[in-house]
């Protein structure tokens, strides 16, 4: 049987897979591409279930859980950046959301309280994957010639490059709520600390 901790390794191991298939870029490659993520996905959401449902919830499922998530959804955003996609202040955004979410961690632990997971941060994981979902459908479209070369949204803005602008529009909305509902506990570990 698959432990909740395989799963999650799973996910880090596909990873630079990801990066490899999008550079390939070719129909085939970016559809593999996609199945790989469709894995990542599926392991992301079977690992916290079946860590509560066998009793296997873990430090280093607690751990590795949010580092693998951040992981593999930066390094598709950082393909999309590669490719043009997205300018790089957007991408930035969800690196330093990611980063901010972690020393609130860090630091609401050395308050001894365990920041739980918020409403925030699931829905900022919905939006990046209907997003990632949202460009590589198009990208493929476009490749098997189904799609036209060019899609432009408002003032003519490939409509790309919007999916990830309101991708990342989400996603510090979610860093914003994580400080919002953790500050009290950063500053006064912080405080602590000096």
């Amino acid at each position: 049987m698959i432990t909740p901790n395989a799963l999650t390794i799973i996910r880090i191991a596909l990873t630079p897979l990801f990066m490899l298939f999008f550079m390939i870029d070719s129909v085939w490659s970016l559809w593999v591409f996609m199945i790989l993520f469709g894995i990542s996905e599926l392991t992301d959401l079977l690992d916290g279930k079946l860590a509560r449902q066998m009793d296997m919830v873990s430090d280093f499922g607690k751990l590795m859980d949010p580092f693998a998530d951040s992981i593999s959804r930066f390094t598709i955003f950082l393909c999309f950046l590669s490719a043009g996609y997205a300018p790089v202040w957007v991408i930035a955004i969800f690196f330093y959301r990611d980063v901010l979410v972690s020393i609130i961690r860090v630091f609401a632990i050395k308050s001894g309280i365990v920041v739980a997971a918020r409403t925030s941060g699931k829905i900022k994981a919905w939006i990046q994957f209907l997003a990632i979902l949202g460009v590589m459908l198009i990208v493929i479209g476009q490749k098997m010639l189904l799609l036209p070369a060019t899609i432009n949204g408002p003032f003519d803005i490939p409509a790309v490059t919007i999916i990830i602008f309101l991708a990342s529009m989400g996603t510090l909305w979610s860093g914003v709520d994580y400080w919002l509902g953790n500050k009290t506990s950063v500053l006064s570990a912080m405080s602590t600390d000096s």
